[in-house]
């Protein structure tokens, strides 16, 4: 051993790293900034200061190859395309699919993709090469015209809109399942049933609703967004009963099947199986503590570069830490365990510590959870009697 050593004396770093590396659960899902910059400027986005910064063909090969090395013995990993407005990358999102298939096949596990955008750039051949290749999209938007343009604006000023409306048909010829992120916020919070309605009339079928982060929210709003979910889960039991081709994600999770629920966790994977890479190639626990870095001066929690490998493994060990007592202000909470301590971005964006949670996120979510709860009453009775 001593022999191996004189001659490669870089071994005992290089052993000491794979088993600080293999003590952390195999990475299942990256999220890829293949591009920070954006045609809109949502005054509610967790990524400010756009910047007209893309990956290299290096860095999107290099994602790639991370993601696939550091799944390690799994079989089946995601790559999530996000931005900025990851269409305004169209050629990078095209190397990503192209090289990922290739070496995916070589290593013999099956990659999928997915994409969040705000649709405003959708053409037959970018649907296309998403159908073609099993691309699924998830819309932002957020209601009807009104309440849609009053956050998402072009960078010019300009509603987008009448942009993403005219586009829904043509979304549906090449996926005919459509999603959508719906952001309430206290302006219109006390629409939020009525615009849910609204873009389900417009065709799309599964709704994921959470709340703007990073803002104030009024003991008034709290109340107002209480009634608009009960009335929300009344509408989601009808449309359950009518067996309509309806889905609210927000209720169709247990609460013991929920990450995190009823051990301690983080109520997310960050950190742990799901990790993030910026344009620039540099690796943290998710894009939303990505969009944290302008606050926080530096890259936040960085855990390395895709270019490099990992460095930051103190940083990730601090970030899913998994002790309990580290949520001093969560003990005496009835919801702890469901909660799992809240978005630690969230926390830290309004607290500087990822520990401590944001006051108003923990109405929201008592809100949420409290709902949740008697929705899935409710979905059990219905089970029962049928």
């Amino acid at each position: 051993m001593l022999t191996f050593v004189r001659r490669w004396p870089e071994l005992p770093w290089v052993v000491a790293r794979l088993v600080r590396e293999r003590s952390f659960a195999p990475v299942s899902i990256v999220d890829m900034l293949i591009t920070e910059d954006c045609n809109c400027r949502c005054d509610y986005c967790f990524i400010q200061g756009k910047r007209p910064k893309r990956m290299t063909e290096e860095i999107v090969k290099a994602t790639v190859d991370f993601l696939l090395i550091k799944s390690q013995n799994l079989n089946e990993v995601e790559l999530i395309f996000l931005g900025g407005e990851p269409l305004l990358a169209f050629d990078l999102m095209q190397l990503a699919v192209d090289y990922g298939e290739f070496r995916s096949r070589c290593l013999g596990k099956r990659l999928t993709f997915a994409m969040t955008t705000n649709g405003t750039l959708f053409d037959e051949e970018k649907l296309r090469f998403c159908r073609d290749h099993g691309i699924k999209f998830l819309l932002s938007i957020d209601g009807d015209r009104e309440t849609h343009n009053l956050h998402r604006k072009f960078a010019d000023g300009r509603g987008s809109y009448d942009t993403v409306v005219r586009l829904i048909g043509l979304m549906k010829l090449y996926q005919r399942w459509l999603g959508a992120r719906v952001t309430p916020t206290p302006e219109n919070m006390h629409q939020l049933l009525k615009n849910i309605k609204h873009l389900y009339g417009l065709g799309i079928n599964q709704f994921i609703v959470g709340p703007a982060t990073g803002i104030a929210y009024s003991d008034e709003d709290i109340n107002v967004f209480r009634q608009q979910m009960k009335l929300l889960g009344d509408y989601y039991i009808e449309q359950v009963k009518a067996k309509a081709p309806f889905r609210l994600s927000l209720f169709e999770q247990a609460l013991d099947d929920a990450p995190g629920s009823k051990r301690g966790f983080w109520g997310c994977g960050a950190g742990r199986a799901r990790l993030s890479v910026s344009a620039s190639g540099e690796i943290q626990p998710c894009a939303k503590v990505q969009g944290l870095n302008d606050l926080a001066g530096i890259p936040l929690y960085s855990l390395g570069n895709v270019l490099t490998g990992f460095s930051g493994l103190e940083a990730r060990r601090e970030f899913i830490a998994f002790r309990y007592d580290r949520r001093t202000a969560c003990h005496n909470c009835d919801l702890k365990d469901d909660c799992a301590g809240g978005c630690p971005a969230v926390n830290y964006q309004a607290s500087g510590c990822i520990w401590l949670p944001d006051p108003c996120e923990c109405k929201l979510t008592r809100v949420i959870l409290e709902t949740k709860r008697e929705i899935q009453r409710r979905l059990s009775e219905l089970s029962a009697a049928a």
